[in-house]
């Protein structure tokens, strides 16, 4: 895997502190998740088209990491090493339609394991860890199961907003992101098998 293919199991599931805070160019993670804090080098963005069990769907994906030059290696269809990710999908639902946000709002997260149809602004999150082989570290790693995202601002690409996310680990974040322009992030999302760098 790794950090970021845990998008693909969260996607299909929901068919459809120490080293924390701080961050650079606007973004910020603090809390904890399993004991492990972020410190954000980088977020990018791009609206995907993502399997849904047995449907695609277009959403807005927002990585918040740990990792600098992440759209640089995405875009190389390539995991990062050794990196933290705070992995965000927003989407607006209409009548089983699902499609990227038609604007600004806040978005309730949805847990992907549970029953009943998400909210009409929807979010799904995940925190990933990743060992030095681009393999996801279950252990360090959550599912979001409460909270919201805010998106504040959105504009060629690139957006902005905040969080609070509560996680099945029982620990909780905050944070906020302000993201560049990333379309290699569809690219990779669309991939089954990346490589490691």
């Amino acid at each position: 895997m790794a950090l970021m293919r845990r998008i693909a199991g969260v996607l299909a599931a929901a068919a459809l502190g120490c080293g924390s805070g701080g961050g650079s160019g606007g973004n910020s993670f603090s809390g904890t998740v399993h004991g492990q804090g972020m410190k954000p080098a980088d977020a990018i963005s791009s609206t995907a088209r993502v399997a849904l069990a047995s449907i695609n769907a277009n959403v807005l994906s927002i990585v918040l990491t740990d990792s600098a030059g992440t759209c640089a290696k995405v875009s190389a269809n390539s995991d990062p090493k050794s990196a933290k990710a705070l992995i965000i999908l927003l989407a607006d639902f209409n009548a089983f339609v699902i499609t990227p946000p038609a604007g600004t709002g806040t978005f309730t997260i949805y847990d992907p394991r549970s029953a009943g149809l998400p909210p009409a602004h929807v979010a799904v999150a995940t925190f990933a860890v990743s060992d030095a082989s681009c393999n996801e570290v279950p252990a360090q790693s959550a599912v979001a199961t409460s909270g919201s995202v805010t998106l504040t601002s959105g504009s060629a690409g690139t957006y902005a907003g905040t969080f609070t996310i509560g996680f099945d680990s029982g620990d909780q974040v905050t944070g906020e992101f302000r993201t560049a322009d990333c379309p290699g992030l569809a690219t990779y999302l669309s991939n089954a098998t990346h490589s490691c760098g």
